[in-house]
């Protein structure tokens, strides 16, 4: 309404001056009622005047505020009643002056509120009166009456035309106003879409929270859930106490709670009045509040995406809508980050594997080439130079040439054993057996790797478990290198094997109190060809396959390879077998 009267003022003024101007000419016009030259001199100049003031003063300010108001009136009474004075010096009743009356009833019902143009047409009628009453020139009764009835027509039809007018400025303003308000939430959705395709998880969020704002909350924030989903905290929070962002929340309190029990979006009107709501944020006195879930791998429920209002008011289904799209864009903008991640990692893997295997390549040449070099030297050194060697350097000659044909012979059926059982063919072959002998003898035979390390071997007699005697043989051996390979020469290497007290199971362990292994290896122990990266492990020989051979095949028993460490302080391999009594008269020792 004050727009449409800033806007009337100019044409309310053209229209004044228009009048004045007839009224100026009136006097020199011929065949009109007599006028009293001096007095309607007067009501002239008082009109220019009027107009001139009327058009400088400053409609702008005055109309924003009460006083615009009370100025609209004056203006209209004034011109009421100069109509009525003009008429009084032009003929009274029968002075066509009167006839302005139309013009002013026609302004002010468009430009008034309904009251007001009521209190105007009978302020008009009034001064009509008074003028006809002091003039004594009265058109007569019929006339009058129809000239009054022929104003309160003009009113009514142009009260009707005006009010349908602004009816429609209105509604073209709310729709001009909710289509703004629509695009202003696709530009903010649009704008966050843009603007969240980082490939950082924690800049994306942020983004999300950030456009949540722009839709018109007062605070925002994110959910996450910790612990399993038993707790929440609070990330980029915007608006919000500092003391509930730093904080650690039960999943049982709060909007993140309504959001998990409802599995779907949900708004509270009242927010201060939920019995639920966190009583940090509702002695701040949040009224409007929508929450969303943003799910994660596996339709878990990974965070709640939160926005908030102080004042009372309706969340429209538009901002609803544009709410839950910022949502969907953050699960899809940290599903491509996860995807991104999951390839990088992927490819540096691929990458790790491919240097392992290459690597491995070369570690398996030279462990194949070094004792075939040794027999092929050794062997044609006997065949050329036999007769002329004496016999304690033909014992000699042949010692080296079977011993480099064993490490060549256990090479090459570690890589053989190992085919096997990464295309499935191993088979376990289990039996009974004594797991104490199986131990001893691995110990002996492998005695001469050890050099001047200490050895202990601990074994509890009678210990008879159910396996594959040759494959626990196989492990056991790599083990027992590895422990002669990853230490210096004056280790303790401790074996043992016995019973585990109320599991039916006896446990086998390799000791020892070398460099042990890092954290980061740790981990790796057992993947195909990795072999360390500590400079004890640069220095020994192996492919790689050892560890990673053991734990498959304890695995194929059914139980597992444990692995304990700690740099500095050495480690631990052990696993468990499966007893099967202490009495072996009848069972046959591998």
């Amino acid at each position: 309404m004050t727009t449409f009267r800033v806007r009337a003022v100019p044409i309310g003024v053209l229209a004044t001056v228009l009048a004045v101007v007839a009224l100026a000419v009136f006097p020199f016009v011929g065949g009109g009622p007599d006028i009293d030259g001096g007095p309607y001199a007067a009501i002239v100049a008082v009109a220019v005047v009027g107009v001139a003031v009327v058009a400088l003063l400053p409609w702008d300010r005055l109309l924003a505020s009460p006083a615009g108001d009370y100025a609209f009136y004056v203006w209209s009474g004034l011109d009421i009643v100069l109509i009525a004075i003009a008429a009084a010096a032009s003929g009274g009743g029968r002075s066509p002056v009167v006839l302005l009356y139309f013009a002013t009833t026609l302004f002010f019902v468009s430009s008034y509120p309904r009251l007001g143009q009521v209190a105007l047409l009978v302020f008009t009628f009034a001064a009509w009166l008074t003028m006809l009453a002091l003039t004594g020139e009265s058109p007569g009764s019929g006339v009058l009456v129809v000239q009054f009835a022929g104003l309160a027509v003009v009113a009514f039809l142009g009260s009707f035309l005006s009010g349908e007018l602004l009816q429609q400025m209105h509604a073209l303003a709310a729709a001009r106003s909710e289509s703004q308000r629509r695009a202003k939430l696709l530009a903010t959705v649009a704008g966050a879409a843009s603007s969240i395709n980082a490939l950082d998880p924690d800049e994306v969020l942020g983004h999300v929270v950030d456009a949540v704002i722009e839709l018109g909350f007062d605070v925002a924030n994110l959910c996450l859930f910790e612990d399993g989903g038993t707790s929440y905290r609070v990330v980029h929070g915007r608006g919000l106490p500092e003391r509930y962002e730093r904080g650690l929340h039960p999943a049982t309190m709060g909007m993140p709670a309504l959001v998990r029990q409802a599995g779907a979006t949900i708004v509270v009107n009242d927010y201060a009045a939920d019995p639920r709501a966190v009583p940090q944020l509702r002695d701040l006195g949040f009224r409007a509040v929508a929450a969303t879930p943003i799910w994660g791998d596996g339709d878990e429920l990974a965070a709640v995406l939160v926005g908030g209002s102080r004042a009372q008011r309706v969340i429209s289904p538009e901002e609803l809508e544009a709410f839950q799209l910022l949502a969907r864009q953050a699960e899809g903008s940290l599903a491509n980050v996860r995807r991104y991640e999951h390839e990088r990692l992927a490819v540096s893997r691929l990458a790790e594997l491919d240097n392992m295997k290459r690597e491995f390549i070369a570690t398996v040449s030279h462990e194949l080439r070094t004792p075939l070099t040794v027999i092929q030297g050794m062997g044609k050194t006997l065949a050329n130079r036999w007769t002329n060697l004496p016999d304690e350097m033909r014992s000699e000659l042949l010692s080296r040439v079977n011993r480099n044909a064993d490490v060549l012979a256990g090479t090459i059926d570690t890589l053989l054993d190992f085919s096997q059982l990464e295309a499935g063919r191993l088979e376990v072959r289990p039996e009974p057996f004594d797991l104490g002998e199986l131990v001893r003898r691995s110990v002996d035979r492998l005695a001469s790797l050890f050099g001047g390390r200490r050895l202990e071997v601990v074994v509890q007699d009678g210990l008879y478990v159910t396996a594959d005697p040759r494959l626990i043989e196989r492990v056991l051996d790599n083990l027992l290198s590895n422990a002669a390979k990853h230490t210096l020469d004056d280790a303790r290497i401790t074996v043992e094997a016995s019973a585990v007290n109320g599991t039916g199971e006896a446990r086998v362990a390799v000791s020892d109190d070398g460099p042990g292994i890092a954290p980061a290896d740790l981990e790796h122990l057992g993947e195909r060809f990795y072999r360390g990266s500590n400079v004890a492990a640069r220095r020994t020989r192996g492919a790689g396959l050892g560890l990673a051979f053991a734990q498959q095949v304890v695995g194929l028993h059914g139980e597992r390879l444990d692995i304990e460490s700690e740099p500095g302080r050495g480690s631990t391999f052990a696993f468990n077998l499966p007893l099967v009594g202490e009495n072996g008269a009848d069972l046959t020792p591998a």
